[in-house]
């Protein structure tokens, strides 16, 4: 029993004892902790005296990395209202885009991966190729020689489509393959406004007015034309009008032309002429108390207005078809009185152009 006690009596001793010193082992856990954070503190005011020596960059940067943490915290924040994250998001999306597009520009402006530059500002516009016909049975080679490779054998009248000259060769495509022929085995067969050209036109006309006594006038020009861009041509004229009753009248004038861009082909043109001048003749008049009539003097400005049509049946030579229409008014004098006549006359025409100088 007395062992029992006594047992009882040590373990009942040992539990008040370490109960007794409990209270202590946080208390020191507490200080050895504040020991700890001195020594912390100690660091980082050490480590914050190099920091200033080196520079205030390490401070932006911190700055910087706490504010895009906070950032970051309250666009995960689960509690934040639904409107201020979409704007918060909206915020970032637009400076993100705007961002995009920046180093889009600068892309652009510092490409390295383009290969050729081009002229800044300059559109492209797309030309319509020459067509070429061969005019003698030649070959089409790989390169601007006749020493070189042969592709092809070229017929006579076969179509090439002229993609460059240079030199004496033409740079074409046969087939579906590019090669070389010599320009004087191919013949052009595209329309060119020529920088200078002549052309003859004649035909036969009705007209009224005041002028009495003819039933058929004829028409006949002489033109000198300069091309001044691809289709506009100024040109100087010659006319003149025959009436049936044997008068006869002669003068000459400016002319503008210009080809119908809508209204062509490769081989054909239509083109809107105007021209305006001066014509003047002698006039017989039937009279009783001569035989051979009375003369008197007309003279008087014209203007006319025509549509044709060109075919070009050579480089060098085009044959036209049109129709026109002519103004004319004429002064003169009559045994002391003055006197004045109008004529209108409508009618069609046949052109011959000889294209000289391209």
């Amino acid at each position: 029993m007395k062992k029992k006690f006594l047992t009882v009596f040590f373990v009942l001793l040992a539990c008040f004892g370490l109960s007794a010193l409990s209270p202590a082992f946080p208390a020191f856990r507490a200080l050895i902790a504040a020991d700890d954070d001195d020594d912390e503190e100690d660091e980082e005011e050490s480590q914050a005296a190099e920091d200033s020596e080196d520079g205030k960059d390490a401070s932006e940067d911190s700055v910087e990395e706490n504010s895009s943490d906070n950032e970051d915290e309250e666009e995960e924040d689960p509690f934040a209202k639904p409107k201020s994250k979409s704007k918060s998001k909206s915020k970032s999306g637009k400076k993100k885009a705007a961002k995009q597009k920046d180093d889009f520009a600068q892309e652009d402006e510092e490409d390295d991966f383009v290969v050729e530059k081009r002229e800044k500002g300059v559109v492209h516009h797309h030309k319509e190729p020459d067509l070429g016909k061969v005019v003698v049975p030649t070959y089409l080679y790989t390169e601007a020689s006749v020493r070189s490779k042969k592709l092809f054998e070229l017929y006579k009248n076969d179509d090439l489509v002229i993609r460059e000259e240079v030199n004496d060769f033409y740079r074409v495509e046969f087939l579906g393959k590019e090669g070389w022929v010599p320009r004087d085995d191919v013949r052009l067969e595209k329309w060119h406004t020529y920088r200078i050209s002549l052309e003859l036109a004649g035909g036969l006309a009705g007209g009224g007015g005041n002028f009495k006594g003819f039933d058929l006038i004829g028409n006949y020009t002489l033109r000198f034309n300069v091309g001044v861009i691809q289709d506009f041509v100024v040109g100087l004229e010659g006319r003149g009008l025959s009436l049936d009753t044997d008068n006869l009248y002669g003068g000459g004038g400016i002319m503008l032309r210009y080809y119908i861009h809508g209204l062509r082909t490769r081989k054909t043109r239509s083109a809107l002429t105007a021209a305006a001048g001066y014509l003047c003749g002698v006039e017989k008049i039937a009279d009783r108390t001569r035989p051979n009539g009375l003369l008197r003097f007309f003279g008087g400005p014209y203007a006319s207005v025509n549509l044709d049509y060109f075919f070009r049946v050579w480089e060098y030579i085009a044959i036209g078809v049109g129709g026109d229409f002519t103004y004319l008014k004429m002064y003169g004098s009559f045994k002391g009185i003055d006197k004045s006549e109008e004529l209108f006359q409508g009618g069609a025409h046949l052109t011959l152009m000889f294209n000289v100088l391209r």
